[in-house]
């Protein structure tokens, strides 16, 4: 959306700070934005853009696949389309959207896509539905690497036929004015198979995700203090007295909260540490040696050793199947 505005001749930095957003942050590998602040700079973007015809379709077809992460790798490496969009409807709470979105199936096979917005802020649901006429089509056409066979969409959107050239854009009718936003399948389509399919590939991304997904601390504010603490730090993270300190609590409260909350601080640490991990083998040429040095541990076995327990695979292994992923 900051391109999006850059774009358009708006400065963006104004919305950044605006909704609480260190703009380091968004140049910094390593830094993170609250779902917050994330809803509160979409909301700025809305009403900034509001004259722009199309703004909200024209921002969802930037939303390339692979900047899901670990979601978008397990869901591209997926067999069929069916089974990457039921693993991308189970886990898309590491997802961006504000809508949610569930697989129609027939017969074990994918036939369409709905999307609800029982989740979504009043005045925000008209951007998200506009939104996702952008995002999921290309969502789609990423998967199969070419334009993904559509029978029609329907849209609780109130627009002419023909606006914005979007059925040109996507090839498919428009049914404007629907109860909810739907992605119909041609016939057969959620039975192709992926051009980047690969089984291991599949697993691996899937367990990374599942973990990602089991300590993901996106709903609740204490964990969610926690977890920010941890990634905001720079070189080695602090230890749970630290953390504790930061919160003005003891360690031994901390423990229990964590506890009560069904997680813990090694959990904690994990996840970050795997998040870093990932960020570091995946966008810097640093060799393993480095990165397990500046993850904080103590000699690259134990580093090794970390990774394959937490992400299922050895870094160097990982490294070099996100590059065959983006260089097939």
């Amino acid at each position: 959306m900051s391109d999006f505005l850059v774009a358009a001749g708006m400065d963006p930095n104004r919305l950044i700070k605006a909704a609480g957003i260190d703009p380091a942050v968004l140049r910094d590998a390593w830094g993170t934005v609250t779902g917050t602040q994330e809803l509160r700079f979409e909301q700025l973007f809305m009403k900034v853009t509001c004259d722009i015809p199309g703004a909200a379709f024209k921002v969802g077809m930037r939303y390339k696949l692979f900047v899901y992460g670990p979601l978008g790798l397990a869901v591209m490496v997926s067999p069929t389309v069916t089974t990457a969009l039921r693993e991308f409807t189970r886990m898309q709470a590491l997802g961006y959207s504000i809508l949610e979105y569930q697989l129609i199936e027939a017969d074990g096979e994918g036939i369409a896509l709905a999307a609800s917005d029982a989740a979504c802020p009043p005045d925000m649901r008209g951007f998200a539905h506009e939104r996702a006429l952008g995002s999921v089509p290309t969502f789609f056409r990423d998967l199969l690497q070419r334009p993904f066979p559509l029978k029609y969409i329907e849209s609780p959107l109130v627009r002419d036929h023909g606006w914005m050239g979007i059925e040109d854009e996507w090839q498919t009718e428009i049914r404007y004015g629907a109860p909810r936003t739907v992605f119909h399948f041609a016939e057969g389509a959620g039975g192709l198979r992926l051009p980047l399919a690969d089984a291991a590939l599949s697993e691996s991304y899937g367990k990374l995700c599942e973990g990602q997904l089991e300590t993901s601390p996106v709903q609740e504010a204490f964990l969610i203090s926690v977890y920010q603490i941890l990634m905001n730090a720079r070189g080695a993270l602090p230890p749970a007295k630290a953390v504790a300190t930061s919160l003005n609590i003891s360690e031994r409260t901390l423990h229990r909260k964590l506890a009560d909350r069904d997680t813990s601080f090694r959990r904690a640490l994990d996840t970050v540490r795997l998040r870093r991990a990932r960020e570091l083998l995946d966008g810097t040429s640093q060799d393993i040696q480095t990165i397990s040095d500046v993850l904080g541990f103590a000699e690259v076995a134990s580093f090794s050793r970390f990774f394959r327990r937490v992400a299922g695979v050895s870094p160097s292994i990982y490294r070099r199947n996100s590059k065959d992923v983006f260089m097939t």
